[in-house]
């Protein structure tokens, strides 16, 4: 009996050890398999069985180095969370190893750390003075938010691995998978010589080296020469010679006459745009050609004398393109315009960047202006093109500029960006006198400048006034003629032109502070008009009497400024307006009645439109607003109207009092757009402020580039493709009924219906019958597309 007793001993005692043990077990579970190149790791450790004390952890990192330490503190009733401290500069990307031990249990997790992918590509190995370099880097971690965002840092270096003098060190935020930082060589140019250089990023602790090298900007002149006129009579000729770079004090011509001879003379330049008065040509009619010298680089040309005046066109000949840079898939439109009527005809033909020359295109012109529309192919070359024209022996031509991603069909066939806005409310305040700015807060409150009675009235979003400050005077919180508006998080920002100052005052009108006197140092003001920000709380001041927009920070410290140019279409002589897209991309008005368009990092991009009532075309624009599509709004006060372009300039509507009754304008002078879209509009005759919603009515209009297509179709400028796509358009409203179509290689339009495009176009057929037209056509298979 003892020893049946010993042997259930012996036999039951080694299960009970076992159930002790297995009662013991440590399970660590990581918060994720994979983490981020700059993430802590993060694992939930259980231990069944937990009896106090510590519990031991060793890490094998990607390197074969390991780390180690002790949870006790803060593993309660057998559980914590365990992190790792860590981050990108630790350069451990890969798979980790960790290790956890507590009274002879063990239990391993592995993890695997993403690694930091750094990418550099700049634009083009070889920079001159003028050149911006495009510097795109790409990483494989960002945060989407700018203030949590790490930075890439760039330093520039010579071969020999000193730093590059005048530049200090950039830091771009890393706040998308891929940013592209413009760099500006213009600085870089005027304090280092031409050479190999490297720039040098570093993210975390990743670092990439890209070589570049600075040219001699001395090897790329260039010299641009235009007749003023292609005739003369008597011997009074001038030359329009515009230089990339003054580099010499003197060039030559030489001008051969129509019997042969060559005489020579020295010309003296004194700024890259330099009139050269030929005043000294021997009488002979002819034909004179001339051969410009300067630093090497030869230009050459010629120009014709007549017998006398007589013999000339008595005519002013321009040519207005509606903007300078275009995509491939734009219609480029340019207004002709002459002082008189000569002809009824007009030729006109393209030459590319390579100098190939299309066939010329003859045109009726039977009044003193004409839009010529000019389609740019999808796979048209980029670089400079030119838009030529010849009327009645005159020839003109007018340089644009191909660049960037093509167009989508999708864009141009959106209904909704064709939408008129939906009158909604009016602020009803029998007070206001010559109200001119307006803003609107993020609790959408309004204010505006009702600059006649020199106060800030500031609304509700139900339209109540909430307070009124202000008086007419020079003291503090006094104003004289005050115009532009700028409202952010905590403070009111107003442009008080009379006085040459910007005021800021708190939300309640209370005086804070104001900045600039009179004058044109940096941080003065001759007669600032208009205030905004960009996304980083920078403000940016355009003043009417200045050829130059300045940038402060949000207390007014002067920072930086963006002068007037001679680039093509950059030259302002002052500013009235401007406003920031989602992209911080600045546009503003010049007194010259054309939108100018900079990068957020102040390149000049591109400006659209010039001084008519045309579509795209303003007289004393006096407001711009971007809605939440980056859509541009114009207030066209002169036209009595507000224009609207989508992101790259091109025109989609306008909207006057004529198109709407209720809602329309008499002097629209001040647009604010709120979150939600609404538009608000200040109209300075009738003492007046409206408010529509941008978005959510009907596309009730039909856009003006269908009529403009379609004409531009009949005259041979265009081709088949652009008209069907017009007429894809109105089926696509419901304008006309038809079976479905496609747009390819077997379109079918018969060559007879340019005429009835025609007489549609100049008011001979209203738009009823034409579409009916269309659609008959369609239907009975006499017209396919």
């Amino acid at each position: 009996m003892e020893k049946l007793i010993f042997l259930f001993v012996l036999v039951t005692l080694p299960f009970v050890v076992y159930q002790d043990a297995s009662a013991l077990t440590i399970n660590a579970v990581p918060e994720k398999q994979e983490f981020g190149a700059n993430d802590w790791i993060k694992v939930n450790v259980t231990i069944q069985g937990y009896n106090g004390g510590q519990v031991n952890w060793v890490a094998h990192r990607p390197d074969n180095s390991t780390i180690s330490g002790v949870l006790d503190q803060q593993i309660r009733s057998g559980k914590a969370i365990h992190q790792i401290i860590r981050s990108a500069n630790d350069n451990e990307f890969g798979p980790w190893l960790i290790n956890y031990a507590y009274e002879g249990s063990n239990q391993t997790v592995r993890v695997n750390v993403m690694p930091l992918d750094l990418t550099v590509i700049t634009d083009k190995i070889t920079y001159y003075e003028p050149d911006t370099m495009n510097i795109n880097i790409s990483s494989s971690y960002y945060s989407p938010y700018a203030k949590f965002a790490h930075s890439y840092f760039l330093d520039f270096y010579d071969q020999n691995g000193n730093n590059a003098i005048g530049i200090t060190e950039i830091e771009v935020k890393a706040d998308q998978p891929s940013v592209t930082y413009h760099f500006p060589m213009l600085q870089f140019a005027k304090y280092n010589p031409p050479g190999l250089y490297n720039l040098k990023i570093q993210y975390f602790n990743s670092v990439k080296y890209v070589p570049f090298i600075l040219g001699d900007i001395n090897k790329l002149i260039d010299i641009s020469v235009e007749n003023s006129a292609t005739f003369y009579s008597g011997n009074q000729v001038e030359l329009d010679l515009i230089f990339t770079k003054l580099t010499e004090s003197s060039g030559t011509i030489k001008i051969t006459d129509p019997l042969g001879n060559t005489t020579s003379s020295q010309f003296y330049p004194q700024s890259v745009h330099y009139v050269l008065a030929l005043n000294n040509l021997p009488k002979i009619i002819g034909t004179y050609n001339f051969e410009i010298d300067y630093a090497g680089i030869v230009k050459t040309g010629s120009f014709k004398i007549v017998q006398n005046s007589l013999e000339l066109p008595n005519i002013k000949l321009d040519i207005f393109p509606n903007k300078l840079n275009y995509r491939p898939g734009e219609i480029a439109n340019f207004e002709i315009h002459v002082s008189n009527v000569t002809t009824n005809s007009i030729s006109t033909w393209i030459t590319s960047p390579n100098g190939n020359a299309s066939p010329a295109i003859l045109l009726p012109m039977d009044t003193t202006e004409i839009i010529i529309p000019h389609k740019i192919a999808q796979n048209d070359s980029r670089g400079t093109w030119k838009l030529y024209v010849n009327y009645d022996g005159i020839i003109k031509n007018s340089s644009f500029n191909v660049d960037g991603s093509p167009v989508d069909s999708g864009e141009i066939l959106d209904p909704v960006q064709y939408n008129i806005p939906t009158f909604v409310s009016a602020i009803n305040s029998t007070t206001f006198k010559s109200p001119t700015g307006i803003a609107i807060d993020q609790d959408n409150n309004i204010y505006v400048v009702d600059s006649g009675n020199s106060k800030i009235k500031k609304f509700d979003d139900k339209n109540n006034l909430l307070l009124s400050w202000g008086d007419v005077g020079s003291a503090s919180g006094q104003f004289k003629n005050p115009s532009g508006i700028f409202v952010n998080e905590n403070y009111v920002y107003v442009a008080d032109s009379g006085n040459s100052r910007i005021i800021m005052f708190n939300k309640t009108g209370s005086f804070v502070y104001s900045w600039g006197t009179y004058g044109d140092n940096p941080g003065m003001f001759q007669i600032p008009t208009a205030i905004n920000s960009d996304h980083s709380g920078d403000l940016v001041v355009g003043d009417m009497g200045r050829g130059s927009i300045q940038l402060f920070d949000n207390k007014g410290t002067y920072e930086d400024k963006i002068d007037s140019s001679f680039a093509d279409g950059a030259s302002f002589s002052g500013i009235k307006a401007l406003a920031f897209d989602s992209r911080d991309n600045l546009y503003t008005i010049s007194t010259d009645n054309k939108i100018l368009k900079y990068s957020s990092i102040g390149k000049f991009l591109n400006w659209y439109g010039s001084t008519g009532t045309d579509d795209g075309r303003f007289i004393n624009p006096s407001a711009i607003a971007i809605d939440s599509k980056d859509n541009i709004y114009v207030a066209d006060t002169g036209n009595h109207r507000i224009q609207k372009f989508d992101s790259h300039g091109n025109f989609l509507w306008s909207w006057s009092m004529q198109q709407n009754g209720q809602g329309g304008f008499e002097q629209p002078v001040g647009l604010a757009i709120d979150a939600a879209d609404n538009i608000y509009v200040v109209d300075k005759q009738e003492n007046s402020v409206q408010k529509f919603a941008l978005y959510g009515g009907t596309a009730n209009i039909l856009p003006s580039w269908i009529k403009n297509t379609s004409i531009g179709w009949a005259e041979g400028v265009l081709g088949k493709k652009d008209f069907s796509q017009a007429v894809i358009y109105v089926v696509n409203q419901g304008i006309i009924k038809t079976p479905s179509m496609n747009l390819d290689d077997t379109m079918k339009i018969p060559n007879w219906l340019k005429g009835n495009v025609r007489q549609w176009y100049s008011g001979q057929i209203d738009d009823n019958t034409f579409w009916a037209a269309i659609q008959h056509l369609l239907s009975i298979g006499a017209m396919k597309i």
